[in-house]
């Protein structure tokens, strides 16, 4: 496994966001995420950040009460849209990923969902999407459905458990940093 510092494994893995990381707690390696590490994807300008976007300062509002969820419900990422910024669900047949997206805010940029099909992800929403699946899952999926007639659950069900039949052998590797 190879190993980098934070700004490389980030620089490392800017065109390969589906890859799975491992970081080091004093003890082993413990999966992480790219999100988890301060990873953005930027779309649009080949991958560098927005000119438009430049030095905007984000703010976070306090006054508002934290919602604490039940122990026994899922805790979901859900984070703000701010300054084109977005956290968005994306089902890659490496699994499911939680990714920091910024869209470009060029006055002439095309639309989120348009951004999103550019990088081969295919929004569940078209106006705001927060959820996106990538086009290799899709075509597995396609040829499942149609040889097998597998419904889109029993698809998820198969990416969360990662036993996708069509992963190739060149799967995300796990990366330590």
């Amino acid at each position: 496994r190879p190993l980098f510092c934070l700004k490389c494994c980030r620089d490392a893995h800017r065109r390969l966001p589906f890859h799975k990381i491992g970081k080091w707690n004093g003890g082993f390696f413990e999966e992480t995420s790219l999100t988890k590490i301060g990873m953005e994807i930027y779309l649009g300008h080949q991958g560098k950040p927005c000119p438009v976007l430049g030095d905007i300062h984000e703010w976070e509002d306090t006054d508002e009460p934290i919602h604490q969820p039940a122990e026994d419900l899922p805790t979901i990422l859900e984070l703000p849209f701010l300054n084109g910024k977005q956290c968005i669900t994306i089902v890659d047949k490496s699994g499911v990923h939680s990714l920091m997206i910024r869209f470009c805010q060029c006055p002439n940029a095309c639309t989120a969902d348009k951004q999103l099909f550019e990088m081969g992800m295919f929004p569940a929403s078209f106006t705001q999407p927060k959820t996106a699946f990538t086009f290799p899952v899709l075509d597995g999926f396609a040829l499942d459905n149609l040889e097998c007639r597998n419904f889109g659950n029993e698809l998820l069900q198969q990416v969360e458990k990662n036993d996708v039949k069509y992963i190739s052998a060149t799967s995300p590797c796990m990366c330590c940093i």
